[in-house]
């Protein structure tokens, strides 16, 4: 497992520091987070998850409207069946990201994509983000995808 996400990490790396140095993204509107989650598939108990991802951020395509690109990897912890195994559903999602600003640091978010993992589909999610710093988000969400619901509270980091 820690195998896959340090394969991961370098290669999302290397893909945006080629690009960035063919000069063809912005690198300051590359951004990073983290994050933990509450995951619950039918029939199971809720497990605590975490997730990494990066993104890209297009910038405003409206009034008050920006548009973002993230890729990311989510590990949706142990979910138990009762009477049965436990279930996981880890993989590698992306998503293009609306996010609407309501004040200068509180944003209401939307997000559809495809999860690539174990729970492989379409993925569709709302939220709010709270913006601490200029560096700093705090993003509370709710993500639905083919079999599991996520719950989740993650960290932005804009460098």
């Amino acid at each position: 497992m820690l195998k896959t996400i340090r394969a991961l990490l370098i290669v999302v790396g290397m893909a945006f520091t080629s690009v960035a140095s063919a000069q063809l993204v912005d690198t300051g509107r590359l951004f990073f987070g983290t994050g933990v989650s509450s995951n619950e598939m039918s029939n199971t108990d809720s497990a605590i998850g975490w997730q990494l991802f990066g993104g890209y951020g297009f910038g405003e395509v409206a009034k008050n409207v920006h548009f973002d690109a993230e890729v990311g990897y989510m590990d949706s912890g142990s979910m138990d069946r009762p009477g049965q195994s436990s279930v996981t559903a880890n993989g590698l999602w992306a998503a293009g990201v609306g996010r609407f600003l309501l004040t200068s640091n509180i944003e209401l978010l939307a997000r559809l994509g495809m999860d690539f993992g174990d729970d492989d589909g379409l993925l569709g999610g709302v939220g709010a983000g709270l913006l601490l710093t200029k560096n700093i988000k705090l993003r509370f969400e709710f993500v639905k995808r083919d079999h599991v619901d996520s719950w989740q509270f993650n960290l932005v980091f804009y460098p």
